[in-house]
């Protein structure tokens, strides 16, 4: 970023090892070729690294934080908040449910809260979007602001630096320019062919000129102090720029370590409590036919997981309390040092206010996530399931989100998306009728269309998937369908079905779980 631009050497000599290298040979000269000179060159500070031949100056996109997407689903009719600040929206959230409610819920209960994220993150989305973030014209005025410092600190013409930043300019043009530059940084005229002939000197060589040539050293001293000194008047110019840098860097790793933190909450412990109890309880009922015992069955079942639920949700709740405080406080302090930059003629204004709206944004998605990513011992609890689809070995999980949508498993206009990280690399693939391939980033960039597309057209369709409410057959149990997309099991654990239909003595849906797509059955 604009911090980092100004710190300048000709692209073909190495300021950091010529100078270096150069204060060695005089302190040597000067001391002797002593373990103390061997001493004190190993301490000095090494000189910043540059390059004369590229002076660029921050876009748009370096200031203005990137939009944040919402993750909240609703496929129902909703009303969005009409407030127009992030303030107001922030206040419009609901607070987040009772561990109680976590822990076991109706349908209507958990549509209500759904409904009441949703008003508000689709209006944060709307205001997001009609912020274009900063306009060409104050884009335009800070580039030239920083082009205008940059001519002053270098002493160099529109035309030069114009030069200087077109990869295409022929050397010939560059050379003059960045000899320019390098009288400007080390104080006066500078041959350059007499550095680069002292550095490809050999060690006994470059001590022999210096001893035959000491007003050559003290010429090279007094550069290298001129060059400190042009550094020092640069770091001056960009202190308040570097100043923010730093502090939105520690800033931001903050946040995001906290967060790490939070996703890896541990709560194997709880779940040790129950966990074999329970497994032995739903593979009983896997192999039950006789309704009644079934029944009995799941009342043994679902109080153990409504203990574990209510013991874990405690946690849980907590723990999304100080995520959505962390999200809140990234935002107040980043606009804070933003705007303190603005104050000092740094930034345009239109750099803050975006993160107030992520902000909004984030926190719907946190509250959204009570129900939803509820800590599971089995996310299939009391389900008999049947693995139909397993992505090949290396890695590859679905991508949840991008799958998402409701329609007959198996058909072949509907691709899933696969992804999985290859070193630093996210590779991505897709299953297409069954069958699995790798694509092309320009392939994902239409698949990603398509699934919008697609989830457009089916929230306009008539054919609804069959939300609504499905009973056991002695009436003491229940399967709720949210329009949420959710499938709510006694109140307790959910799923999001990409099919769906009722069987009379049983429910049977296909869903995706992370690198298997799985057939449910659930005993009514």
């Amino acid at each position: 970023m604009i911090a980092a631009l100004m710190l300048l050497t000709p692209s073909e000599t190495n300021a950091q090892g010529f100078l270096k290298n150069l204060k060695q040979k005089a302190l040597q000269n000067a001391m002797g070729n002593s373990k103390k000179a061997e001493k004190e060159t190993q301490t000095m500070p090494q000189e910043e690294s540059c390059d004369a031949s590229n002076l660029a100056i921050a876009q748009g996109s370096d200031i203005i934080p990137k939009r944040r997407t919402s993750t909240v689903t609703w496929d129902g009719l909703l009303t969005p908040s009409t407030a127009t600040t992030a303030e107001a929206l922030m206040n419009e959230l609901p607070p987040l449910p009772s561990a109680e409610k976590m822990a076991k819920s109706t349908m209507e209960e958990r549509d209500a809260y759904a409904q009441k994220i949703a008003a508000v993150v689709v209006r944060a989305d709307q205001l997001q979007r009609e912020q274009s973030g900063c306009s060409d014209e104050e884009m335009e005025a800070l580039r030239q602001k920083w082009e205008g410092k940059i001519q002053n600190q270098f002493g160099l013409t529109k035309e030069e630096l114009a030069i200087l930043n077109d990869e295409n300019a022929p050397e010939s043009k560059k050379k003059p320019i960045q000899d320019k530059v390098m009288a400007k940084v080390l104080g006066g005229n500078v041959n350059t062919m007499d550095l680069e002939k002292f550095e490809k000197m050999s060690e006994e060589e470059q001590e022999a000129y210096i001893k035959a040539h000491p007003e050559f050293v003290q010429q090279m001293q007094q550069m290298a102090m001129n060059a400190r000194n042009f550094s020092n008047q640069t770091q001056d110019m960009t202190k308040a720029f570097s100043s923010y840098e730093a502090q939105v860097g520690r800033l931001t790793n903050n946040y995001q370590q906290q967060m790490r933190e939070e996703a890896n909450h541990d709560y194997s412990a709880i779940a040790k409590k129950y966990e074999s109890k329970l497994k032995k309880i739903y593979d009983q009922i896997c192999d039950e036919e006789d309704p009644q015992i079934i029944d009995a069955l799941y009342a043994d079942a679902d109080q153990l997981l409504y203990n574990y639920r209510l013991e874990a949700a405690k946690e849980y709740r907590a723990s999304l309390q100080r995520q959505i405080a962390n999200v809140k406080h990234y935002a107040e302090e980043f606009n804070r040092l933003s705007q303190r930059l603005v104050d000092l003629g740094e930034l345009p204004q239109c750099a803050v206010g975006r993160t107030d709206l992520n902000a909004v944004i984030m926190t719907g998605c946190l509250l959204d996530d009570a129900y939803k990513e509820m800590p599971e011992i089995f996310p299939l609890g009391g389900v008999c399931p049947e693995t139909i689809y397993e992505l090949p070995s290396g890695g590859w999980r679905f991508a949840i989100f991008e799958c998402r949508g409701f329609h007959d498993f198996g058909s072949c206009d509907w691709p899933y998306l696969a992804m999985r990280e290859k070193g630093d690399e996210v590779e991505y693939g897709v299953v297409e009728c069954g069958k699995f391939r790798i694509i092309s980033e320009s392939e994902l960039e239409s698949l990603n269309k398509k699934v919008d597309q697609r989830m457009k057209q089916t929230s306009q369709s008539a054919n609804k998937p069959p939300y609504g409410v499905y009973k056991s057959r002695s009436g003491k149990r229940q399967v709720e369908f949210s329009q949420t997309g959710e499938l709510i099991i006694n109140g307790m654990t959910s799923c999001s079905p990409i099919s769906f239909e009722n069987k009379g003595d049983h429910l049977e849906w296909v869903m995706i779980d992370d690198n298997k797509i799985v057939k449910c059955i659930y005993k009514l």
